[in-house]
């Protein structure tokens, strides 16, 4: 009896070499899909992309902050963008929003949301340290999140990139929260 062919006339080999050149091409796609200039390529992003590279973060890929923590978050940032191609090219992709949250500042960024906690000198003027004092009266509270208060840092503005936090931003929570005390950058 003739041995039949497996799948479309390939032997073993031959599948074995369609998975392993599949998992190559879905290795370098899920890495060339996870760059920057990839984010760049929809016309929806260029304001976003161009405030990118003029902000303090412009050596952060995006989707280092905007995968989340962890696989889960990797996993669902790929799936918002593979959702957000099919808008680009199949319908009206709308306003993008895209939330940051804590942990991921905390990546990088280090601090410690213990009421106890203490500015350590040996950190000086390392950027990536966050100063306790003033952040520290707002650690007990469950909404201040930190892109609460810096949500221009990265994309605020297409000439000069992050923007500094305005006292108003400080003014409009206080009176949202009731919290009537000088509140000063």
């Amino acid at each position: 009896m003739a041995r039949r062919p497996l799948v479309f006339g390939l032997g073993v080999g031959g599948i074995i070499t369609v998975i392993v050149l599949a998992m190559i091409a879905g290795a370098v796609s899920t890495a060339y899909t996870s760059s920057s200039t990839f984010c760049a390529n929809c016309h929806e992003m260029t304001t976003r992309y161009v405030s990118w590279t003029r902000s303090t973060h412009a050596a952060v890929e995006c989707m280092d902050c905007h995968a989340g923590v962890g696989l889960t978050g990797y996993i669902k940032a790929k799936l918002g963008g593979l959702q957000q191609a099919w808008q680009h090219n199949f319908g009206e992709i709308g306003n993008i929003v895209a939330h940051v949250e804590d942990p991921v500042c905390m990546k990088c960024h280090y601090f410690s949301k213990d009421p106890q906690y203490s500015h350590d000198p040996q950190f000086g003027n390392d950027r990536l340290f966050v100063p306790s004092k003033l952040h520290q009266a707002h650690f007990a509270d469950a909404d201040s999140i930190c892109t609460a208060c810096h949500v221009g840092m990265v994309h605020g503005s297409v000439v000069t990139g992050g923007v500094p936090i305005k006292q108003r931003v400080c003014d409009e929570c206080h009176v949202r929260k009731k919290v009537y005390v000088e509140a000063k950058l």
